[in-house]
């Protein structure tokens, strides 16, 4: 029986290494008639205007969920390394629970590999999620900063696009990337509107979008865009207020929830030192075991509750 359950945990393994491995080929393939047309496009581009490497970088506009997120973490740059490594670590979590499972019970080897592979690709999504929400927040602290620019150039009398010029250069990282990546698309013949639509997906903040909308509308009736910017700038200053006021009130509640959420793990880590003896029959069981994943992944949903509870997006 032991033999068997290996064998079939090994037949699983190869195959999921397998197909892992043909998912790459078939995803680099889809790319690659994508990659030649924008190759000739950029080489008569850089006839008229050489673009250094940096810029090279964002001439590249990828609307396949990956490259959405990559871009809003700001590693577009890395997108094919950052693929290879997302189908990696599926597999490599799957093997990993695989040897898990079947080290502490062979049977289980199987249904480790069978969860294994979708954790690792979801864990690796949220990884680039908490980048990307790293970064957006940068952005989003960066933006009155930017606005208040804006108003300054537009009331100096500079067209809309020579501030994005002037952003470009002057802004702080990260989002100067942002403005030096319009730019780029704007030489290689995007319009002003997809240029802004796109800014929008990877600055994905509310005050970005009402600041698009009121730049559109500048251009469609015309109207005192300066002024404009100012009072979303504004809004903003005040909105950060708000925020850091509501985080102030709900720290004592984030705080009671770990220490809940945390509490059964470290009675658990303490039973297992004190007295390895006691627990040792619980984890010896089969049933025991599946009802204890069963537990730690229920008491891991109840924390992301209690987090969810303190949390406000202002």
């Amino acid at each position: 029986m032991d033999n068997t359950m290996l064998m079939v945990g090994s037949l699983v393994f190869v195959g999921v290494l397998l197909a892992g491995g043909l998912m790459m080929l078939v995803m680099r393939r889809e790319h690659t008639e994508h990659k030649l047309r924008l190759e000739k496009h950029m080489k008569k581009m850089q006839e008229k205007e050489p673009l250094s490497e940096e810029e090279l970088i964002f001439a590249q506009q990828r609307d396949d969920y990956l490259g959405k997120l990559l871009a809003q973490a700001g590693l577009e740059s890395k997108y094919d390394q950052m693929k290879q490594n997302w189908i990696m670590t599926a597999i490599g979590v799957g093997a990993a629970l695989g040897i898990a499972g079947f080290v502490a019970a062979p049977e289980l080897s199987i249904i480790g590999v069978i969860l294994g592979v979708p954790i690792g690709a979801a864990g690796f999504v949220v990884y680039i999620r908490m980048k990307a929400k790293k970064r957006q927040d940068r952005m989003t602290e960066q933006l009155p900063q930017v606005l208040e620019s804006m108003v300054g150039g537009l009331r100096a009398g500079s067209p809309v696009m020579e501030v994005f010029r002037t952003l470009s250069e002057t802004a702080p990282e990260p989002i100067r990337g942002e403005f030096k990546r319009a730019l780029v698309s704007l030489q290689l013949g995007k319009s002003f509107r997809d240029v802004l639509d796109e800014m929008c997906t990877r600055i994905r903040t509310p005050d970005f979008r009402l600041l698009t909308q009121a730049i559109f509308i500048s251009q469609d009736v015309g109207g005192n865009l300066a002024e404009v910017v100012a009072t979303i700038a504004e809004a903003i200053r005040e909105r950060f207020k708000l925020r850091d006021f509501l985080n102030s009130l709900t720290a004592q509640g984030k705080a009671t929830a770990w220490f809940i959420g945390c509490l059964p793990f470290g009675i658990t880590g303490l039973l297992l030192v004190a007295a390895p003896g006691y627990m040792g029959p619980f984890f010896n069981n089969m049933v025991a075991k599946m009802i204890f994943f069963a537990m730690v992944a229920w008491e891991l949903f109840g924390i992301w509750i209690l987090m969810k509870l303190t949390s406000f997006e202002i």
